[in-house]
């Protein structure tokens, strides 16, 4: 630490160095939150262990657990002045990472060890009733309608909350049954996690409870999530393009505005109706009657089937394979003008 101290005035500068708690960095800002969601009176351990991690971070975990204390009052009055702008500081975080009504209850403590005292005896005491409803719903947890990975990280999040309110023996154990202890208790989160799995798995569950050794809660784990991907590309419907778009067109109407590299939808051609529009105001040159020119004379060209001389008379339904079929243009009288002199 620099101390600067100036007879003159007999004032003295106090300047932390960085690694120090009470140094203040260019991104610490009051009335920041250090958590994703502010407690509101449930889930206190893992709130806590948020603001630990976030605290320890910006190396300030010293204001709130009593390693950073005040300085006395003999102490360099500039320190003073510093640790007390660092305390603010720290308070107003922990202020703004907890609801409003809890905030009211804090905010006239004059140090930010004094708040988070208070928040540990208040919702931090282990009891009986916190432990019961952990346990409870650690035993109601169902995959159901959860994939892997969501119950998984569900039973995951209730085992760590529980593990933080009691001690493990068997962290703290040095003796050589440390090793069975730790065994028994991963054993025993297998057991769970396989019980709560959907009976699609029943196969997976049946194979693995089988290997010996037990595999591991984490292999355990990735062999049912490699599982549930397996499932969900063999069960994906594969669509047939072709079929699928000859079904859009059969229940869709053509659309004659669109652009497309297809061809435009052309509606059936009718047959043709030899029906003759009589026009008085001409007159055929072979038949000399009204109503009609040369070209399109009957007489001339022959009448069609449907014209009514031919209603009323048997037409062979049978045609001899030796007898050729006249032209078609020749049968109905459709040649070219130039024939008609």
């Amino acid at each position: 630490m620099v101390h600067t101290s100036n007879d003159g005035n007999n004032a003295t500068t106090y300047v932390p160095e960085s690694t120090s708690p009470l140094f203040i960095h260019s991104s610490d800002i009051p009335g920041t939150c250090l958590v994703g969601t502010p407690f509101s009176g449930s889930g206190y351990g893992g709130w806590k262990r948020g603001m630990t991690v976030s605290l320890s971070a910006k190396n300030k975990i010293g204001l709130v657990d009593g390693s950073c204390p005040k300085p006395s009052s003999d102490d360099n009055p500039a320190k003073i002045r510093q640790w007390d702008r660092v305390n603010n500081m720290v308070i107003s975080w922990l202020t703004s990472s907890i609801s409003p009504t809890i905030a009211e209850s804090v905010q006239y403590s004059e140090t930010a060890e004094s708040i988070w005292k208070q928040l540990e005896r208040r919702y931090g005491t282990v009891n009986g009733t916190k432990i019961f409803e952990i346990k409870k719903e650690l035993a109601s947890i169902q995959q159901g309608s959860l994939d892997i990975a969501s119950y998984f990280n569900k039973l995951k999040k209730s085992w760590d909350e529980l593990g933080a309110m009691r001690k493990s023996h068997g962290k703290e154990c040095t003796c050589a049954a440390k090793s069975g202890i730790e065994k028994d208790d991963e054993e025993d989160k297998l057991y769970q996690f396989l019980m709560g799995l959907n009976d699609v798995y029943v196969g997976v569950r049946s194979n693995l409870l089988m290997m010996h050794p037990l595999p591991s809660l984490d292999d355990a784990y990735n062999i049912l999530l490699q599982d549930e991907n397996q499932r969900q590309v063999h069960f994906t419907p594969m669509l047939n393009p072709d079929s699928a778009s000859f079904n859009a067109n059969l229940h869709t109407k053509p659309n004659f505005n669109t652009r497309s590299s297809q061809p435009p939808y052309q509606p059936p051609i009718p047959p043709r109706q030899y029906n003759q529009k009589v026009d008085f105001n001409l007159t055929c040159r072979y038949c000399k009657k009204p109503g009609h020119t040369i070209d399109r004379c009957y007489k001339l060209h022959g009448y069609p089937q449907n014209h009514k001389f031919f209603k009323g008379r048997k037409v062979a339904a049978n045609v001899s394979g030796d007898v050729e079929s006249p032209d078609p243009l020749q049968r109905w009288g459709w040649l070219p003008r130039a024939i008609y002199g």
